[in-house]
């Protein structure tokens, strides 16, 4: 049977899927869809939705991986966002497909798949703050340096970028030429560069150990 020492370059494997397909996502929606576009797409939106159960799916690994290497139960405050988080991605993959069975199902349905789509959208801005608040305190936590500081600042920068932002969006504080570069740095690059940091402090985890 399998050990956890024996899956560790799994979990780094799938920080590198999350940070690819973060992009690859970005990708088309800004360029093959447009930033401007409203409801689901035909063309694109079964290739967005598979992605964003991708990203949910994987990254729910490396929550498994985190909580194991970074002894995550010892400290109250980053178990109990861990805990939070886990159930928030879990309900993130779940929606993420929920719009591409609506548009392609065989029957009859009640809502209309533009709807499920911007409920699924509008439910991850919710999460975006629940991913800085959790890579803020992953960060903080670290008191056995097992992250590198340049994924330590990055995982600061990042936090200090969405939450703020989210949050003063939710009050529609945001304009949305702010919103927009602010968000390619925060969730498209400085994110994918936070995640391949945590995936090599896992990767590293048996020579920490040793």
């Amino acid at each position: 049977m399998d050990t956890f020492m024996d899956e560790i370059k799994n979990i780094k494997m799938l920080t590198r899927v999350v940070a690819v397909a973060v992009l690859i996502n970005f990708v088309i929606i800004a360029l093959l869809v447009g930033p401007d576009a409203v409801g689901f797409d035909p063309t694109y939106g079964p290739i967005t939705g598979i992605l964003n159960f991708v990203i949910a799916f994987c990254t729910s690994g490396v929550l498994m991986g985190i909580y194991v290497v970074f002894d995550v139960k010892k400290t109250f405050d980053l178990a109990h966002m861990h805990n939070v988080l886990f159930v928030a991605v879990c309900a993130q993959m779940l929606f993420a497909l929920g719009a591409v069975f609506n548009y392609n199902s065989v029957f009859e349905t009640v809502l209309d798949t533009d709807t499920i789509w911007a409920v699924s959208g509008s439910f991850n801005n919710t999460v975006f703050i629940l991913y800085g608040l959790y890579a803020y305190l992953l960060v903080t936590r670290d008191h056995n340096n097992l992250l590198s500081k340049r994924t330590q600042n990055v995982g600061k920068i990042f936090a200090g970028i969405i939450v703020p932002v989210q949050i003063l969006t939710l009050f529609g504080l945001v304009p949305q030429v702010v919103f927009a570069p602010l968000f390619v740095l925060g969730g498209v690059i400085l994110y994918p560069l936070f995640m391949i940091g945590i995936g090599d402090a896992i990767g590293n985890y048996q020579k920490t150990e040793g």
